[in-house]
């Protein structure tokens, strides 16, 4: 096969009312060893292509694959609907699948019509390799870390071990056709790309599936290759910072405090932000001096899983982490002045009688909503996220949850609409069946509703979209309206009879703001 043409295709996470503008990184990074070697690269997006499946069909003619990118939920919907569209027009062109979900269960995705190979874990060298096997026709029992089907059978090689990110060229971002459609507004940027520097954790959290696919192995780029890249990006898509999308930023102190001088020393000048740290690391490892260093180096955001504010509930997840470590980050980033983003997990599978695991969740919204006001009286820029555990596969906590009779998808399409919860509270559907629909609905509530007004950046985050003078206006009625009823909520800890959030649910549904 003469022509070079591999076409990627990157579903939104979220259905259309949610756009998702994250630059597709996953495709993008399978890419970075091939674009080098001169292969066409198609990289499709909603974002970019109004009439995707489309495009993607009319691309994949004369393309030696396709290659699809998952996780979990919507996307594998919208993956396997464009997948069945190509089936039907090329039906020997091969449909490789890769991403969170398809690494967790490659052998239940490997059995669905529209998937022909599973790449596992880490893609950027199996998939280059993958491709110039299927080019030349080659046999594929020595690539590492996939699962494929041949006569008839499945076919699940060796793990690939998780290898070091700095032998690979930058992540391709030209590759997208419309760069500046991933391009957003921040708290902390006006001209923001999101952008990686580490794969994998090394710790071992009971509801996370990182353990699952890089083996508590942690790689990352050495601090003079991101400082470099960081250059190369502000200069040529001028943008003024990143949202920096690891799993686990701050694993290694020597890295951040070399990154952070060379971005000082460089006069870089760019904002870093969104970052994940563990609470325990950026207080007990990340003194008063770094801290200050980091701050004049660029960073405005953090990214922080509290969890739970119950030890408990936090040594129950094998979080390792001490609860009342969050309210010492939150000193730190009230002293910088650095943007905190901070999540919360309630629900977990504590008993097999449904009574008391109900018990059990409320006293976990309790705590930790007593927690969130502990933090709001230290630092006011914080936005907290609260999430219902929901399990997955291979997870620690996942048979204790099953035990409990939550109905688990059997096929890679069942997976489609695994979802946490559903946005709008009228038409929730609870899965876990320890989780009565009034605690769901409150994590809900307090999550897209009360959390968004307590957030004092909220204002401008929604406020700078709008053009109009009259739609502004309107806006800054109806926020400070909703605001003063949260505040006042909140400060009688009310939370029933929420007229008040079905009314700005609406609105937000169909306002286009999001």
């Amino acid at each position: 096969m003469n022509n070079k043409k591999i076409v990627l295709f990157h579903p939104n996470p979220f259905s259309a009312t949610r756009p998702y503008y994250g630059a597709p990184l996953g495709v993008l990074a399978i890419s970075r060893l091939l674009y080098k070697e001169g292969y066409d690269i198609k990289v499709v997006h909603p974002i970019t292509h109004k009439q995707f499946k489309q495009v993607v069909v009319e691309e994949c003619k004369d393309a030696i694959c396709l290659g699809i990118s998952s996780i979990t939920g919507y996307q594998i919907f919208e993956g396997r609907d464009v997948a069945k569209a190509v089936k039907e027009r090329y039906p020997n062109l091969p449909i490789i699948w890769g991403g969170w979900h398809p690494s967790i269960l490659p052998l239940e995705t490997i059995k669905d019509e529209t998937v022909d190979i599973v790449v596992k874990g880490q893609g950027e060298w199996t998939f280059p390799e993958l491709v110039k096997c299927i080019e030349n026709n080659g046999d594929k029992k020595d690539i590492l870390g996939i699962v494929y089907k041949e006569n008839g059978n499945v076919i699940e090689n060796s793990e690939r071990p998780i290898q070091n990110l700095n032998d690979l060229p930058p992540i391709p971002y030209d590759l997208i056709s419309d760069i500046e459609k991933f391009i957003v507004k921040q708290e902390y940027g006006n001209r923001s790309l999101n952008y990686y520097t580490s794969m994998g954790c090394p710790h071992r959290c009971g509801f996370c599936v990182e353990e699952i696919v890089t083996k508590r192995k942690w790689v990352s780029l050495s601090a003079d290759n991101i400082v470099a890249e960081l250059e190369e990006m502000k200069e040529k898509y001028n943008i003024d910072s990143v949202a920096i999308i690891d799993s686990n930023f701050f694993t290694d102190r020597d890295r951040v405090k070399k990154m952070c001088e060379l971005m000082i020393e460089r006069k870089v000048n760019m904002i870093w932000g969104n970052v994940n740290g563990r609470t325990t690391t950026l207080t007990k490892y990340y003194d008063d001096d770094l801290w200050a260093l980091m701050k004049l180096s660029g960073l405005g955001c953090v990214l922080t899983g509290a969890e739970s504010a119950d030890q408990e509930t936090l040594d129950y997840m094998n979080k390792d982490i001490n609860a009342d470590d969050v309210l010492k980050l939150a000193q730190y980033c009230n002293k910088y002045d650095i943007k905190l983003l901070c999540s919360y997990l309630v629900g977990f599978p504590w008993s097999k009688d449904p009574l008391i695991c109900q018990r059990k969740v409320q006293d976990e919204i309790t705590v930790s909503l007593v927690q969130i006001k502990k933090l709001f009286r230290i630092f006011s820029r914080i936005r907290f996220m609260f999430a219902l555990y929901l399990p997955y596969p291979s997870t620690t906590l996942f048979d204790a949850s099953k035990s409990l009779g939550i109905e688990i998808p059997t096929s890679f399409a069942g997976w489609s609409n695994f979802l946490i919860a559903a946005e709008d509270a009228t038409k929730l559907k609870v899965r876990q069946t320890w989780i009565n629909k009034k605690q769901a609905r409150l994590v809900l509530i307090l999550s897209t509703y009360f959390f968004f007004f307590l957030d004092p950046d909220s204002y401008d985050l929604v406020g700078n979209k709008i053009k109009s003078k009259i739609y502004k206006l309107v806006y800054f009625i109806g926020f400070y309206l909703f605001k003063f009823i949260v505040l006042l909520r909140w400060k009688l800890n009310f939370y029933t009879f929420p007229f008040d959030f079905y009314i700005y649910n609406f609105l937000r549904k169909y306002s286009g703001l999001g």
